[in-house]
């Protein structure tokens, strides 16, 4: 599993398995009118990505620790640079909030990452 390839894919919003294919329809994932859709398959390779029903469970624990990694940077840098106590939340929860579209995708990516490999000689439909 190398790690240039999963992060590819990821920011990228490109098939796991042959980095061709995107995954979401708009790369932009704050257009909001599309953040929830997604390809049912690979347009290059056939990969499909929802493997069975509830399969992106999962992703929501992936977006959760993605979540938790921004509070925790967001306080690292108030405990050694910033200092601003309680206006502090003032900054973590529109942080949240306006992060929340690319880690609800990056999160499935992250997720279809642990379970389709890269494999570059993945065949052309």
């Amino acid at each position: 599993m190398a790690l240039n390839n999963i992060l590819y894919s990821v920011v990228r919003n490109r098939c796991p398995k042959c980095h061709q294919g995107k995954v979401f329809q708009k790369d932009n994932p704050y257009k909001l009118k599309y953040l929830f859709k997604m390809e049912s398959e690979c347009s290059h390779c056939g990969e499909r990505y929802e493997k069975e029903p509830g399969y992106f469970f999962g992703a929501m624990f992936v977006s959760y620790a993605l979540t938790a990694l921004v509070f925790f940077i967001v306080l690292v840098l108030d405990f050694t640079i910033f200092h601003l106590g309680l206006s502090l939340l003032l900054i973590l929860i529109p942080a949240v909030l306006i992060l929340s579209p690319v880690t609800f995708q990056w999160s499935r990516l992250i997720w279809l990452n642990f379970f389709i490999r890269y494999n570059p000689e993945s065949v052309k439909r």
